[in-house]
């Protein structure tokens, strides 16, 4: 199997709230980093490096199939560790490891809108609830710019 593979520039924009009504806590998150496309004629992959403050540095790949591109995959390895699957009015279980404590949680996808493409780059926006036992621990809305 063929793969294509190109370096791009990824600009990460998210705004993650936590709590309910008065007592909301509101990160807005800005990250600029170089990353990895491949494509292999079917999937499509970004790989990227996070770094997660005094934990270290993150590995992360983003992931669809060109057929299928309203399913995402994230996962991460490195300084925390998991899974995420996001798909519109879908949710997925999965598990979140940061060495010293490890947790199970939902992800509850609202939207995902996927604009990307090997050739151009583009947009993908990701809006979701974290829960953990069936109550919303986190709504995070993040929208990836990727430049070839």
């Amino acid at each position: 199997m063929n793969t294509n593979e190109k370096n791009v520039k990824i600009k990460i924009f998210a705004i993650v709230m936590r709590g309910e009504e008065d007592d909301v806590e509101k990160d807005n998150i800005r990250i600029t980093c170089d990353g990895v496309m491949r494509y292999d004629g079917e999937r499509v992959e970004i790989a990227y490096e996070e770094v997660m403050g005094e934990e270290g540095v993150a590995f992360n790949t983003l992931s669809f199939l060109s057929a299928e591109p309203e399913v995402v995959t994230l996962a991460r390895e490195g300084a925390v560790s998991c899974v995420m699957t996001f798909s519109e009015n879908c949710r997925y279980r999965g598990a979140y490891d940061m060495g010293f404590l490890s947790f199970d949680f939902t992800v509850a996808t609202k939207r995902v809108e996927n604009h990307i493409s090997f050739e151009k780059g583009g947009v993908l926006v990701l809006d979701y609830n974290t829960e953990m036992q069936g109550v919303s621990m986190q709504n995070s809305r993040f929208r990836f710019t990727i430049t070839t």
